[in-house]
Parts: structure tokens; sequence; C-alpha cells
């Protein structure tokens, strides 16, 4: 066969792997019409393609490979190759093929990668499987397949490796569109693999759909290092395979200058021929997510070569050209991962992992909130019939014991001079208690850090750390802004055009500008945009002093469709300090207050909104903190003991300490007269308590898992107990050892849910 017949046979081949399956045999007949062998060739490559190439496998246009495996199919089933008995095909490629074998010795069943005889006389195919082999053995991550033996046996090298029961990324795109959050989900555990291989300085370049198998239970695989390059000689602790040997640097280095990869999924440095690195794989990461999120692939063309002057030259259509759901945050996403120029991409994979999470994260939480009926709406719960009774029987008079107290109750000089609890404690206050965040985020300031999170369970004391820590850079110089999501209109958060121009025109009025952003706002740009071009030109511009802009409630907008893109834009400022040290960027710092009640709501929540800048957690206050406080409030708990006790009923939770010492001292109460009413619905904690009980019921299954751990018994899993702890509900360092984070929630929740 001659060379212009591989090229009418590829051209033809590639145009029809790019149709729909419905489509495709109208395709052939109209391209193949008189010429039936064309036809039979490229259905042949087709078949193949859905067989073969689909495990530890190059495409099917490897086609010295299939011929062989076809050859050999017959002859070798039944046939044993060392100790493995080979049980059927499971396809084929360029490097060999691969059999479902059994081990005889440990009766399991392997994938067993052959090299044949005929195949060992090329020095370039026997070097890249000897390659493969010890650039994947050299690896130990749950996301790689796992390396069993490399062995030779009458003159045929083999591989065995883990049988993976599953279906390729291709094969799953074949039978039915992706779902977003399979898609976010694949990319993560891809991301995970690789970033383990890039540590090690091994980068795969060959990155594609056909290379990533899932599993039912859908765990990922990466497969087929036969393309790994070493890109810098690691540690000797790093490279050591599990059974010692060592991975040595020329066995699995590529020389610069030949171009390895498949067309569709290569970086443009690979296409050029040049150095790779660890973008390269972000880069065919940043097509494959492209691909699954979108259902067709970024870059298109009939040829390999056409495919490659589209990455060269072309930028992909946008996603939402092709799937209505894909947020404006995975598009940023995906340009980044698959910029033209290395340095515009992710530069390390684990970048491109946190910027994955955070969107998982965040789209989960959406759909959470919206399934609750919470979605920029009144909240509104659904509770079980005994709790929905008890909050229609709450009392609606005053007694001693409801959180908020009639003027006669009490007096007013007491309550002033002892300063009630709830919302921020004021600047001036003696009753407000410096932690060690208190330093870590006045340092931060101080160093005008791009980005600030505090975070912690509600009520434990954001808003005043904010409070002092805006304070602190008024008295430096800087300008401040202070925006509460909180207080926001409805209005302002029913679309992202509404909340930019709401902020910025907070912007304008807290800095006395002169231009207000309706008389710049360009109707032509995005929502983000206009607000971005706004800060750089009539804020930052204008104001030559720092500018802190405090950001309280931020949580206030998981409820909303656009949120993902909030946070986006919130990080891409971060990246412009970084790439412009000089710019005007380095002078805006966002302090930014957020509430891990979130947690509730949704799984796998490890992860803030940000994954950059400067992350602090607000924590309890320690048995010293609360005996200083008492102090303060007149010692309204008499002695050591009391102290000790009152710390086991409430913990270190600021807003339980304040609250209950504020009771005690106001009304002259003792404290086994709190404690006895401490976890009833009328009670000084009662509106506290009760609105943690309705998040809970949200989700039935939590509520299983709090209460076989009011029964003594551990969590189910390290997901649920790492929710509930994020959330403020339990204490604990692991799933085995965990309680309720005080003994007042284990009171109230074993009162409601036992």
């Amino acid at each position: 066969m001659n060379a212009e017949r591989w090229q009418q046979i590829e051209k033809v081949y590639y145009a029809a792997r790019d149709c729909d399956a419905s489509q495709r045999a109208a395709f052939l007949d109209q391209s193949c019409t008189g010429d039936e062998g064309l036809r039979r060739e490229v259905e042949s490559l087709l078949a193949s393609d859905a067989e073969a190439g689909d495990f530890l496998a190059t495409p099917a246009l490897k086609v010295a490979a299939d011929e062989i495996a076809a050859e050999q199919d017959q002859s070798l089933l039944g046939r044993q190759v060392d100790h493995y008995r080979i049980l059927s095909l499971l396809g084929a490629g360029g490097m060999g093929e691969v059999y479902l074998a059994e081990d005889m010795q440990l009766g399991r069943k392997v994938a067993l990668k052959l090299l044949p005889g005929e195949f060992t006389r090329d020095r370039e195919r026997l070097y890249r499987f000897e390659r493969e082999a010890r650039a994947a053995s050299a690896l130990n991550h749950p996301n790689i397949i796992t390396i069993f033996e490399i062995g030779e046996v009458n003159d045929i090298h083999f591989i065995a490796t883990e049988f993976i029961d599953g279906q390729t990324l291709r094969q799953r795109m074949r039978s039915a569109p992706v779902k977003l959050s399979d898609a976010l989900d694949a990319a993560m555990q891809v991301a995970s693999a690789l970033a383990t291989a890039h540590q090690a300085g091994i980068v795969h370049r060959d990155i594609k759909p056909e290379n990533v198998m899932v599993r039912p239970d859908g765990i990922v695989k990466v497969l087929d290092f036969g393309l790994a390059k070493l890109i810098v000689q690691p540690s000797a602790e790093s490279t050591v395979a599990a059974d010692g040997e060592t991975l040595i640097g020329e066995q699995i280095k590529t020389d610069p200058g030949k171009m390895m990869g498949t067309a569709r999924y290569m970086s443009p440095e690979q296409i050029r021929g040049q150095e790779v690195d660890g973008r390269s794989d972000i880069f065919s990461l940043g097509v494959v997510l492209y691909e699954l999120a979108a259902g067709y692939a970024p870059f298109g063309g009939a040829t390999p070569g056409e495919v490659m002057a589209a990455i060269l030259t072309r930028d992909p259509p946008p996603l939402t050209r092709y799937s209505r759901e894909a947020p404006a945050e995975l598009e940023r996403m995906v340009s980044k991962a698959m910029a033209k120029e290395r340095a515009a991409r992710y530069q390390v994979v684990e970048d491109f992992l946190n910027d994955l999470k955070n969107l998982k994260l965040e789209l989960e939480l959406e759909a959470k909130l919206k399934r609750s009926g919470q979605s920029g709406k009144e909240e509104t719960t659904i509770l079980p019939d005994h709790l929905a009774e008890q909050t229609s029987q709450r009392p609606v008079t005053e007694s001693l014991y409801s959180t908020q107290h009639s003027p006669a109750s009490q007096s007013s000089a007491l309550r002033k001079a002892l300063e009630p609890d709830g919302g921020a404690v004021p600047l001036a206050s003696e009753f407000y208690i410096v932690r060690p965040t208190d330093a870590e985020f006045q340092a931060a300031i101080a160093r005008r850090d791009s980005i600030v999170l505090v975070k912690g369970a509600r009520q434990v004391g954001k808003t005043s750390l904010l409070a002092r820590g805006l304070q602190q850079a008024r008295e430096a110089g800087a300008k401040v802004i202070i925006t509460d999501f909180q207080s926001l209109s409805a209005d302002c958060l029913e679309s992202i055009g509404n909340l930019f121009l709401a902020l910025a025109g907070l912007m304008a009025d807290q800095l006395d500008l002169d231009v207000f952003p309706d008389q710049v706002w360009h109707p032509k740009l995005s929502p983000s945009i206009n607000f971005e071009r706004y800060l750089r030109r009539e804020v930052l511009a204008r104001v030559s002093s720092p500018i802190v802009w405090g950001v309280d409630e931020v949580d206030q907008l998981f409820t909303c469709d656009f949120g993902s893109e909030v946070f986006g834009l919130f990080r891409s400022w971060h990246n412009k300090r970084a790439l412009d040290p000089h710019g005007p960027w380095h002078r805006l710092t966002l302090a930014i207050a957020y509430a891990t009640e979130a947690h509730l709501f949704i799984t796998n929540l490890n992860q803030s909104p940000f994954n950059v800048g400067t992350r602090l957690v607000l924590e309890d206050f320690t048995l010293e903190q609360v005996e200083e406080l008492n102090r303060r409030y007149g010692s309204p708990l008499h002695d050591q003991a009391e102290v000790e006790r009152y710390f086991h009923l409430v913990g270190g939770h600021p807003y339980l300490v304040r609250r209950g010492l504020y009771e005690v001292a106001a009304h002259g109460l003792d404290l086994a007269a709190l404690e006895a009413r401490a976890d009833h619905d009328e009670g000084p904690f009662g509106d506290h308590l009760h609105r943690i009980l309705v998040s809970l019921t949200q989700d039935q299954a939590l509520c299983e898992v709090v209460r076989e751990v009011l029964q003594v018994q551990p969590c189910r899993t390290s997901e649920s107990f790492y929710r509930l702890r994020s959330a403020g509900l339990m204490s604990g360092d692991s799933a085995r050892n965990v309680k309720p984070r005080c003994q007042l929630y284990a009171n109230y929740l074993g009162r409601h849910l036992l």
C-alpha cells in the first residue's frame, strides 16, 4: 500500500471518527462512493478504534500492531506466558497487544501487555516498551495503573499490570453525554495522578481519553506511560520502584526534535518537537476536559496535520456553544490550561487540581441549595413532622431564656455595661478576646497580601476580627472599603451584572469618587470586564494609597448561579499581581470573611472558594481565654471548678461563651440554672441551636451519621467526619475519634434526633 493511498484512508478515517455514530454510515456512503476497498479499510480502522486502543493501547492507525494482534489472537488463547495463562485479547496498539490473563501463582486476573518477538528487532519499539514499564512502576498512586511485573520469555517481553474492569473515557463519551460533575471528577483524578508523576520528574506526554479508564465505582486510572519522559533527575527516594529497582534517567528520556504523542491532544511544544515539561500534560488534560464537557474536541481537522495546525493557530470555540451548563469558571480554567504559550498556562498541575476541586465544590453547593429551595429565595426548610410541630409551638412571648430580652427584664444600665452578645464586638470593647489568628490576620494586612481569607463556623468572631484588621489598615494610611453581602438587596444578587454594578457603586461612594460606574459601564462588555475596568481605571488609578476591601458574609454568593464567576475574578487579581508586581493590583488587598456552615450541604468540601492568598481559620476560645472573659464579666462563675463545668458545656465556641456569661451575669443566675435550660428551644441558646438543627435535617444521611456519633459510634466515612467537623458540629482528629463539639450540642441534638 503506497503513501498516497494511506493518506486517502487517513483523511476519511479521521473525518468519519468525528461524525456522530448515527451519521457515520451516510458519510461513508458519500466519501467512499465507488471505492469499496477504501470503505473496508476505514471501517476496519473504526472497528479497531472502538475495541483496541481502549486498554494500554495507542490509536487504531498503528496498523502493524493490529495486523499482528489479529494473527496471534487465536494462537495465544489458552497458552501460558511465564506463569500467566492467556484468557482473551483486550486490545492492540503500536506498542503490542494487551490480553486478559490469569496469574497462576496468585490466582488473580491481570492485564498482560506483550511485545512480540517480531517487534524486539525494532530497537525504538523495545526501548519505548521498557520505558513505559519502568516509568509506571516508579510511581505509586491510586489513579495510576499498578505494575506487577516486567519480564521476558521466549523473546516475548511482557508487562503484567492490574486488570481494570471498566471503560475508557472515550467509551464513556461514545455511550452517552458525560455529566459535568463526572467530567470534573475524572479530570481531578487525572490531575492528581499527574501531580505525583510530575513530582517524580515524569511527564506522561500522551494524556487522552483512550489512556484514562474509569472503573464502575468511579475510580480513574491513568494508563500507557509508553511516551513518558523524565524531565529532571529525581532523588533516589522518589525513583525507587516497589521492588527496589532504581529508575535511571536515561532509560526514559527521548530526543528533542522528535514529535511524540497523539495529534488531537498534543501541546504546541510537542507539535514543534520542542522540550516538554509538566505543562504539556496540563495542556492535554485541558483538551480532554473540554471534550468531556462539550462532547466535541476543541481542535478539529480532517487529518492530523490540520488538527495540529488548529492547535498552533486557532482558539477553540467557547464551551457554551456546546454546553449551556458549562460555567464561566470552567471556561476560564480550560482556556488557561490550553493556552498556546506555556507561561500563560497553569504552571503546576496542583494549581489546576485546586481550581477543579473548588469549581466542583461550588457547583455541588449550588445544586444542594437549589434542591433545598434556597437559591435566591427566603430560607424555607421542610422539617420532619416532630420538628415542625416543635417549631410551630415555640412561644411567641419572651421569657428569661429568650434570645432577645424585653427591656423590663433587666437593668438597661447593667446590660450596657456587660455588653450583650450578638454581632461584631465593638473596637473599643473590653470583652474582645485576642486569639493567635488576630496576629496572623494583622500581619497579612500589614504585608498587603492579595487575598486574606478568614473562615470559621458561624458566630465565632470573623466580623470582629475583620473590623480590627480594617482599622489597622486605616491607621497605616490605607483606604478601606467595606461590603457586607448580607446587607445587599435581593436585586443586587439577582444577576452578576447587578452585583458588580452595586459593588462598584459602593466603592465609589465610600472612596468619594467623582465617576460612578453607570457613567462608564460599557453595554457590549461582560459584567466581569466592566467591573475590573472600573476597579483598575477609576479606583486604583485615582487612589494612590493602598486599598483594603473588606468583604463580609461572602458565603451569600453560594446560593447564586454566578458565584463561581465572582470567585474566579477575585482569584485572577491575585494572579495579576504575580504577573505584574509593579502594576496597580499590588495596591489592592481583599480581606474576606466566610462561614463554614456550608460544609453541611455538600460533600468533599475540604477547600474554601479560594485557593490563593492567605487562608486563616478562626478557632474556639481556650479554657484560659474563657477564664479571662469570665473575669471581665465580673466572675459570675465563682471558681475554677465552675469555669471548667461551663467550658465542658459550651466548649470554646465564642458566641456560646459570651452568650452564657452575659445571661448569668445580667440575671444573677447560678450555673446550675443555666445548665438546666441550656439545651431547650426556649433557653438562652435556643435560636443558635435551632438553626443548626434546621441545617442538619436537610441531609438525612448526615443526620443518621450524627445519631451514630451521639451513640458513641465512629463516623461511617472520613468524608462525613470532615464535613461535620468543618461545619463546626463535631470535633476530633479522625472518623474513629469523633465527638460533638461541646456537651450542649450533644444534649440538644440528642433530644431531637435520638
